[in-house]
């Protein structure tokens, strides 16, 4: 588990960076069906609805990735480009313990780990929202890598 841990970063950030230089085409399609399938639930209750159609932009510092989600007519789009209202920037490790719900985001705030830059209402009110979201009710491909990667920075070294 020991080891297991020492390279989880080595192996996770070369595999992000590598998909930063696959195909647009190829990255958007399969991040737009993969945000899709795991907040299907809040897109059929319209609860994405307050982003209009204004795109978040996620900034992936340490290796400095961005990707720009929107939501049109209940689906979520991805862009590599677009004009952001509003933008999450943390370090790569931080945002997988934030969507695993290792951490709380108020904490990354905080700590200047996570900030928050553009429209900060719509950023707080997209913040609360994925907040309020249960991890158990995430769709077991995007829970499992998320709850397994949470647990090795959480067991005794």
């Amino acid at each position: 588990m020991q080891a297991l841990l020492q390279h989880s970063q080595t192996l996770v950030r070369p595999a992000v960076m590598l998909f930063g230089l696959a195909p647009e085409r190829l990255q958007t399609g399969l991040l737009s069906a993969l945000f899709n399938q795991a907040l299907r639930p809040l897109l059929e209750a319209n609860e994405l609805d307050f982003l209009g159609d204004a795109w978040v932009q996620v900034h992936i510092r340490d290796i400095n990735q961005n990707w720009f989600f929107s939501v049109h007519k209940q689906q979520i789009q991805v862009a590599r480009q677009a004009q952001a209202k509003v933008c999450f920037s943390a370090a790569l490790h931080d945002l997988l313990m934030l969507a695993s719900q290792s951490v709380d985001p108020d904490t990354l705030f905080f700590q200047r780990k996570l900030s928050i830059s553009g429209d900060t209402e719509l950023g707080l009110a997209l913040k609360n929202l994925l907040d309020s979201l249960e991890l158990a009710e995430l769709p077991p491909f995007v829970r499992k890598p998320l709850a397994f990667y949470a647990a090795l920075y959480q067991s005794p070294t």
